[in-house]
């Protein structure tokens, strides 16, 4: 009778240590943890909200949904900007010691409002234009400024489009340069493409969010992981707000 009470403890100690360990490693942090994270990560801006949801039999969070204005992500400032991460694997450990570490997730999507002049200062601080003025010709984006070619800073004004792949990057498509009033041929404009792009690198943030969409529309730019941006972007918790009529 002795020996099985002891046998039978110690199995209850058995699983009492597997549970701590195991619970330990699945806890989740709470919602203010990863609203200060996320605060940090996005430039303390002054309006953000979060809201997630943990599914403890999975081990990871169901969605994270973020709302944030005056938001910054490598140093482009977002007016108005939404986050969704589905099926989220979040470092428990890293996370309470206040950094954020994606493990895994089943899906993410992110969708913003940047001003044309936010985008203006972005090129302007990574010197990717210097004075960069930007204004929309027909369906293509004209820039004017100043950029280092060749060694030497030289005035340009060029013509073309921004280009995304599904991937956290920018691209700029030059489709005519002028450079100190004199029209380029188009292999040195495609030189110069190469030598600018990408213009917005976001490959650096924890959360490597496709991108689909990067359009101006009036005194703003939309960046969205949704390539339709005739329709609100639902898939992004983003409001539900028609861009075009």
């Amino acid at each position: 009778m002795t020996r099985c009470v002891w046998v039978a403890l110690a199995i209850a100690g058995l699983l009492v240590g597997c549970n701590g360990a195991y619970g330990a490693a699945a806890a989740p942090a709470d919602e203010n943890a990863l609203q200060s994270v996320f605060g940090r990560l996005l430039g303390d801006p002054p309006v953000l909200r979060l809201n997630a949801v943990f599914d403890p039999q999975a081990g990871d969070y169901e969605r994270i949904n973020i709302y944030a204005e005056g938001a910054s992500i490598q140093g482009l400032r977002i007016d108005q900007l939404w986050i969704r991460l589905l099926g989220a694997t979040v470092d428990a450990e890293e996370l309470h010691r206040g950094a954020f570490k994606l493990l895994d997730v089943r899906d993410s999507a992110i969708y913003g409002r940047v001003a044309t002049a936010s985008v203006e200062d972005f090129l302007d601080h990574e010197s990717t234009v210097k004075d960069a003025k930007l204004s929309t010709d027909g369906d293509s984006t004209a820039v004017e400024g100043t950029v280092v070619y060749n060694g030497l800073p030289t005035h340009v004004q060029m013509r073309g489009v921004f280009q995304v792949y599904g991937q956290p990057e920018v691209f700029f498509h030059v489709q005519s340069l002028v450079v100190d009033s004199v029209p380029m041929p188009p292999a040195l404009a495609d030189q110069f493409e190469r030598q600018i792009n990408p213009v917005l690198d976001f490959r650096g943030w924890p959360v490597a969010f496709p991108l689909r969409a990067f359009h101006q529309t009036g005194t703003a730019f939309v960046l969205s992981s949704q390539a339709d941006l005739s329709q609100p972007c639902d898939a992004c918790g983003g409001a539900p707000v028609q861009l075009k009529p």
